[in-house]
């Protein structure tokens, strides 16, 4: 039986209700995507080996033995290899020790197959921290989770891969939505992705790489984006490099269920040891997409050295920053690049020039980045020190300018600085700073290398309860303002290619939703279903009652029932609800993505309304402001005061003073009362 995506999506979360509360933190994720993905591998070994075998015998003319099918199976050809006693039947056999067999199999599968190394990092059978000598994870627990996941098959004969790699993207979410703040170390809201993808349009030929890869989101939205454009995603090539083993064998999950079959390499950061490298310099992509750590202040330590003191790190930072900064051995940055290093204590210029240095002569790079990137660090300056020389003019000296405003201004002059699009607050988990992201070309059409486009895009968002939402709408804007820059003829066509694409995107995660929702009140709309029969069934029994002890009880029946029955069609009416008001939001969306359109149209008709939105700005006018792009110097980010009529504010005068005066009135009663008025 095929499984829908929404019935895939609750068999694998329900995995994880499981587990969740029995493993350290929000480790618990690893231990849910690793298992799903042992048993899709298993499920497909055992498919490829059926259709192998039906294939043979249709060809032979006859039906094989056991015996000869389990020759076939071994010697059959298999996308993966899954080596003897590690196969799921093996694990679903076992009755004690599950932890430690699971464990073993998983890492069996590892070694059989070089592009899954790495990918099963968790160890099922991990002592519990008390010394006890029992497993963290109780075996009961771990045949719970094996019993669960064996009541689906996840090969393409049950699950297609595009809806399993879906299935595994929602599930990601459902963590980064559980961890909250830690969720911003492998998981980027897929709106901004998306924005990114679409600015810089991968295609076929591209290489394409992450430096810091997460959960790989970055990677199979290019890849995605080559589908929706009729292209196979294999055309572009894929790497990406994450310092965390356990979000990086997330991330070699996420490729292989996706095709794409990425090089990814795990446990060192991409600062201090970069994995791609090519004599002695860091490898170039045509395609760089990032979303680094933000601010990071000990950038140059290794993974290994961020967990000492704080002497131990004073001692590292006198040793690896000399008088000239870091001593950069790749290149990147420093003596001989043109470019400053960075500043020990901010690592984000650290990040952004590794992706730099990464890019190919005719490279572009999307990189998410905090908006002090924009702004921080003073150019040189002359100071006066209080002091008087001999001729009686005041002593001045001379300030250095910071290290961020030199590398700023390096990358604007160097025309690498493309367009600036400031994000709402608060869209990212757990990081509260501004965010933007900066688009970098290195080859850039003639009537744009002195220019760079700025976009305000902050003000555009969904409210959620715990963090901001981009809705299509607000993607759409930033969208068009990219690729019109600034040319106002542009726009109306833009308007409808993008508006067209993400109605579609709107209908399509409508349908997703409603689906999912349903999915997720199935057991009780089919007890409800069977509860009225029972129901109707046990009135027509106290109808045929003839004693009073039967009617009473018929009638005791019937009221149980019709209890059960109230329960169930509250959580009916709930899931109704919640599918009316997913319908609602879905139409608000489509609705203001046709008045965006016309708002569009109408801003680069009146170019004084499309400054307080998006500007083209030139060098020179950045240059006189000392290289500073904070947006708010170019684009006009006030917010006017609701204008207020004249009447409606007298009227709201009179309200308020007959409001107080009928306070006054009721506080001189009551003091009255209490023997206190006159």
């Amino acid at each position: 039986m095929k499984l829908t995506l929404q019935q895939l999506e609750a068999h694998l979360w329900g995995a994880a209700n499981i587990l969740r509360g029995k493993t350290a933190g929000q480790d618990y994720k690893n231990y849910i995507l690793s298992l799903m993905f042992y048993k899709r591998l298993c499920d497909q070994w055992e498919c490829e080996a059926d259709e192998a075998i039906a294939e043979l015998e249709r060809q032979q003319g006859r039906a094989f033995s056991e015996k000869e099918k389990a020759v076939f199976r071994r010697r059959g050809e298999h996308r993966f290899q899954i080596p003897d006693g590690s196969r799921w039947g093996d694990v679903k056999a076992a009755s004690t020790n599950l932890g430690e067999v699971l464990t073993k199999a998983m890492r069996a599968v590892a070694n059989a197959n070089d592009e899954l190394r790495g990918v099963f990092t968790v160890d099922w059978n991990q002592p519990a921290p008390d010394g006890s000598g029992k497993p963290l994870i109780p075996n009961e627990v771990v045949h719970a989770l094996v019993q669960h996941f064996d009541e689906h098959d996840l090969s393409n004969r049950s699950v297609p891969p595009d809806v399993l790699g879906r299935a595994y993207e929602y599930l990601i979410k459902q963590f980064a939505d559980d961890a909250g703040a830690k969720a911003g170390e492998f998981f980027t809201p897929p709106e901004v992705v998306d924005t990114l993808v679409r600015i810089l349009e991968p295609r076929a030929g591209d290489t394409v790489y992450d430096p810091t890869g997460g959960s790989g989101g970055m990677l199979v939205h290019a890849a995605d984006f080559l589908r929706e454009r009729g292209q196979q995603p294999t055309s572009a090539r894929y790497f990406a490099q994450e310092m965390n083993w356990g979000n990086a064998a997330i991330g070699k999950i996420n490729s292989v269920l996706h095709g794409l079959e990425a090089d990814i390499k795990a446990g060192a950061s991409t600062i201090t040891d970069p994995q791609f490298l090519e004599d002695g310099r860091v490898k170039r992509f045509s395609l760089v997409l990032a979303n680094f750590p933000f601010s990071d202040e000990f950038w140059w330590l290794k993974p290994e050295q961020q967990t000492d003191d704080k002497k131990k790190k004073d001692r590292l930072k006198k040793e690896i920053f000399g008088k000239e900064g870091f001593k950069d051995a790749f290149g990147r940055f420093g003596r001989g690049t043109g470019f400053q290093a960075p500043p020990a204590g901010y690592g984000d210029y650290a990040f952004i020039l590794h992706i730099l240095a990464s890019l190919t002569d005719e490279g572009r790079a999307g990189i998410v980045c905090p908006q002090g990137v924009l702004f921080r660090g003073q150019p040189e300056v002359e100071e006066e020190t209080g002091e008087i020389d001999d001729d009686g003019n005041p002593k001045v000296k001379r300030r250095k300018a910071d290290d961020e405003h030199l590398i700023r201004k390096a990358l604007l002059e160097s025309r690498l600085i493309d367009a600036v699009i400031s994000l709402p607050l608060n869209v990212f988990y757990g990081a509260g700073v501004p965010a933007c992201l900066l688009i970098l070309r290195k080859q850039r059409p003639a009537e744009r290398r002195d220019k760079v486009l700025l976009i305000y895009a902050a003000r555009h968002y969904r409210e959620l309860s715990a963090q901001n939402e981009l809705r299509p709408q607000d993607v759409m804007r930033m969208l068009v303002h990219v690729h019109a820059y600034g040319d106002a003829a542009k726009v109306p066509g833009l308007v409808d290619e993008h508006a067209g694409r993400i109605r579609g995107q709107i209908d399509f995660r409508e349908e997703e939703e409603v689906g999912r929702i349903e999915a997720e009140y199935q057991a009780q709309a089919d007890r409800l279903a069977a509860l009225d029969v029972e129901l109707a069934e046990a009135r027509r029994k106290e109808s045929a009652a003839r004693t009073k002890q039967d009617q009473t009880k018929a009638a005791g029946a019937v009221a149980k029932l019709e209890k059960q029955r109230e329960k169930l069609a509250a959580k009916i009416a709930e899931r109704d609800e919640r599918i009316t008001e997913a319908s609602r939001r879905a139409e608000d969306d489509r609705r203001d993505v046709a008045a965006v359109g016309d708002e569009l149209i109408a801003l680069y008709a009146d170019p004084d309304e499309l400054l307080k939105h998006a500007r083209v700005v030139g060098l020179d006018e950045i240059e006189g402001n000392e290289f500073n792009l904070n947006i708010p110097r170019y684009v006009d980010t006030f917010e006017p005061e609701p204008r207020v009529e004249v009447k409606d504010a007298l009227k709201a005068l009179r309200e308020a003073e007959a409001a107080a005066k009928e306070a006054e009135t009721k506080l001189r009663g009551l003091l009255k009362n209490a023997g206190y008025a006159h």
